[in-house]
């Protein structure tokens, strides 16, 4: 049903990734970095007064760096991400970088350029993940060489910060605090767990009629 790109950009989701969005599924990468595409970066173009200037580096990126063994791979992984920016780094307000954690969590990581700061918000908050605070470190390892001196910028666990109550919905969590933050909609981050049916259901929705709009200009 879905294999195309919506309106150039290089995700598309299936039948499956759609059918696992309403029926309440665990959201895997491609889900979460369509709704970037196609929920954000595309709005903003239309709209772009309302939106803070923000990138985005995928939602595979730290698991890519954190498997590699040495600096090198792990400075290819960072490469080929952030070459995906329009612009230079230390031009954004924001740059979302999505952490799959542990064995099957989403949270993301907001690195406030702006505001030289780090901020991780987690549906599941757990200040004790180790594997958090090293992806920073080499976050920012990498930064030094764009240079970005990130040494001394804290790592912060902002609040407010809506909490799941649902073992699946991390990933729209992630997706919603991007929306949140991208759209200056930060007073209380207006959403919680009973929200979340009609979310997966907008964004199907959304995702459908975006596939559908391109097909019909191409």
């Amino acid at each position: 049903m879905f294999n195309g790109t919506v309106e150039g950009y290089e995700n598309f989701l299936s039948f499956n990734d759609i059918r696992e969005l309403l029926f309440a599924r665990e959201s895997e990468s491609v889900v979460i970095d369509c709704y970037v595409n196609a929920y954000l970066f595309l709005p903003r173009e239309e709209n772009p007064d309302i939106f803070l200037n923000f990138g985005y580096v995928g939602a595979t990126l730290k698991g890519y760096v954190q498997s590699c063994r040495d600096d090198k791979s792990k400075e290819q992984h960072f490469d080929y991400a952030f070459r995906k920016l329009d612009r230079a780094p230390n031009e954004f307000d924001l740059i979302f970088s999505l952490m799959h954690v542990g064995t099957n969590h989403w949270a993301l990581l907001v690195i406030h350029i702006k505001e030289k700061e780090f901020h991780v918000y987690d549906s599941l908050r757990n200040k004790d993940r180790r594997d958090i605070p090293q992806y920073v470190e080499e976050l920012k390892r990498y930064l030094k060489g764009k240079h970005i001196d990130a040494d001394k910028w804290p790592l912060h666990y902002p609040d407010p910060c809506p909490q799941q109550g649902s073992g699946d919905d991390c990933g729209i969590f992630t997706c919603k605090y991007m929306e949140c933050l991208a759209r200056r909609d930060i007073q209380d981050l207006p959403f919680s767990q009973d929200d979340m049916p009609y979310v997966r259901a907008k964004f199907a929705l959304h995702f459908i009629k975006a596939y559908f709009n391109a097909q019909e200009r191409s």
